[in-house]
């Protein structure tokens, strides 16, 4: 659908049209976002309730689902299979599911319990009458979700796991305080784009260049992601165990991001709401005893409205009929350039 040249030194940036056609838009959601792989929450959350009702990206793919645990998590639909009532509307305890509409029951792995009314039917129950069961996947603390996963999100994991063999994920824990909702009016993908390459950071986050060592800064492609790599300035912390390392920041097409760092982890899920509009999930999760830095000119708050405000001038930009498109910079952007490599293939997928 999009050209864009294997070779990052030949190659322009994505046509325009990516961010500001709408039937563009609507593929980006089909033929991604519903094969995509996305953080639903934490192991310690489901622990808490073992049933948890939410919607698969609310706003695009808008697909009712529920999280229950018994003897494993387990993600099923949350639509009744006899007349489409949603089953279960807030996070409780429960031993099975009720749809209050007729009173239809489901066992906790989906499969039909009870049918009122339904003694006299030929050929019933079928497996058709069962809770649609949905793929999942759980890694360290953290539960993903998938309606039809052909996006592979593995490596990426692994290669979390492999350079950080001792960090202890088990002993994050989640800050509600400090995690936040953000809505902009700016496409999703120029979030992902911001966030993709590390060349904007000495002229947009003052405070971040003096933390961090630029002139190390390092991009690393991996299967379905990306990763940035910055050093950490002297006296600044550096994660235990690492080679002076900063942070560690991943990015696992098509939007989510996890940064890593001496103090814990955050998380940002960009959730498209429309061609132009976007939700950004921010979570943070530091570890027992310590917080995620805040109020400085170096903390993830003021970072992020930092890249907020680009973001945002940038979408003015891009509806602009002076703006043709620009190239690459072979030296600084390699993330975006395989972000925009990654959008062409799956758009571009006729088996999907």
């Amino acid at each position: 659908m999009f050209n864009i040249d294997s070779d990052i030194k030949k190659s322009s940036i994505i046509d325009k049209k990516f961010y500001i056609n709408n039937k563009a838009y609507q593929q980006v959601i089909n033929k991604i976002f519903a094969f995509s792989w996305q953080l639903i929450t934490d192991q310690v959350t489901i622990n808490k309730t073992n049933v948890i009702p939410f919607i698969f990206l609310e706003k695009s793919i808008n697909e009712p689902m529920i999280l229950v645990k018994d003897d494993s998590i387990k993600c099923l639909s949350n639509v009744c299979t006899h007349r489409a009532h949603i089953v279960m509307k807030k996070s409780c305890n429960k031993n099975k599911l009720k749809c209050k509409y007729h009173g239809r029951t489901f066992k906790l792995n989906g499969q039909l319990n009870h049918a009122p009314g339904f003694n006299d039917a030929s050929n019933f129950p079928t497996k058709n009458d069962n809770l649609i069961q949905y793929h999942i996947q759980n890694w360290h603390q953290f539960i993903f979700v998938s309606m039809n996963p052909k996006i592979n999100i593995s490596n990426a994991l692994d290669d979390i796991s492999n350079r950080l063999p001792n960090y202890k994920f088990s002993n994050l824990i989640f800050d509600k305080h400090n995690s936040n909702s953000y809505y902009i009016n700016a496409n999703w993908a120029l979030y992902c784009e911001n966030y993709l390459e590390g060349f904007h950071v000495p002229f947009v986050h003052k405070g971040l260049t003096k933390d961090i060592n630029y002139d190390s800064y390092e991009t690393i492609i991996i299967d379905n992601s990306v990763l940035q790599i910055a050093q950490a300035s002297i006296g600044e912390k550096a994660i235990n165990g690492t080679n002076n390392i900063y942070a560690y920041y991943y990015w696992i097409f098509p939007n989510l991001m996890i940064n890593i760092y001496e103090w814990g982890v955050s998380i940002n899920i960009i959730e498209p709401l429309s061609i132009n509009s976007t939700k950004i999930n921010f979570l943070s999760y530091p570890f027992k005893g310590k917080a995620q830095p805040v109020n400085s000119s170096s903390s993830l708050d003021n970072v992020e409205m930092e890249d907020q405000d680009v973001v945002l001038n940038v979408q003015k930009g891009i509806e602009s009929n002076a703006y043709k498109g620009g190239r690459y910079s072979p030296e600084h952007e390699k993330g975006l350039h395989y972000f925009h490599l990654l959008i062409n293939k799956y758009l571009n997928d006729n088996s999907i």
